[in-house]
């Protein structure tokens, strides 16, 4: 029952920025058809899987208790600065993506404005299109994943029910957005995902 719990918080936390982008989608009229929904799925699969089990493998060397305790701590500083990344961005008035590497910039592009993935404005996101918002998407399961992975969670399992919560927030989000609009949910998400984390890392540090 406690490794549900967490599961199910580890999957909710991440996969917020997905309902977002899916309420984003939605109203904007762009689709997300399954295949492109899978393959983003697919990449918060991977980045959980490979994640949890280096988190795992560390565990291995450690005590289990000791092993919560580092796994939440970590858990709980990918929170916070979820948070504090949020208040500090909303200061500025546009976002900048300037960085040493173009790719990088062009995924904090896509994160800020979802419909910048839809490069040949055709209205549906292709699979092809997908791959770039796909790895941004995956980047928010790495830390918690290996979070995870350190306190002992279920790595099967959690790898599988990130990947179906992934599918079912954009799918969910879109299907929102369509019927009223993007600030069903807006920003606010990133500091409910931001809480969400910080509760389940002090929750593992307990268990």
């Amino acid at each position: 029952m406690v490794n549900i719990i967490s599961i199910f918080l580890l999957c909710l936390a991440p996969n917020l920025d997905n309902m977002v982008i899916g309420l984003a989608y939605g109203a904007r009229k762009i689709n997300v058809p399954f295949k492109s929904n899978f393959a983003i799925a697919l990449f918060s699969g991977v980045a959980t899987l490979f994640s949890s089990l280096l988190g795992s493998l560390l565990s291995s060397y450690i005590p289990r208790h000791t092993g919560n305790i580092i796994g939440g701590t970590i858990v709980i500083a990918i929170g916070l600065y979820t948070i504090s990344s949020y208040l500090h961005n909303k200061k500025k008035s546009k976002p900048v993506h300037q960085s040493g590497n173009q790719y990088i910039g062009e995924l904090r592009a896509v994160m800020d404005d979802p419909g910048l993935a839809d490069r040949d404005y055709s209205g549906d996101i292709s699979v092809k299109e997908s791959v770039l918002l796909g790895i941004a998407l995956a980047v928010n399961c790495l830390g918690t994943g290996f979070g995870a992975g350190m306190a002992g969670v279920n790595i099967a399992v959690l790898t599988l029910a990130v990947s179906v919560f992934s599918l079912a927030t954009i799918s969910l989000g879109a299907m929102i957005g369509r019927r009223w609009a993007a600030k069903f949910l807006g920003d606010q998400a990133t500091i409910l995902s931001g809480l969400l984390l910080v509760a389940v890392g002090i929750y593992q540090m307990l268990i």
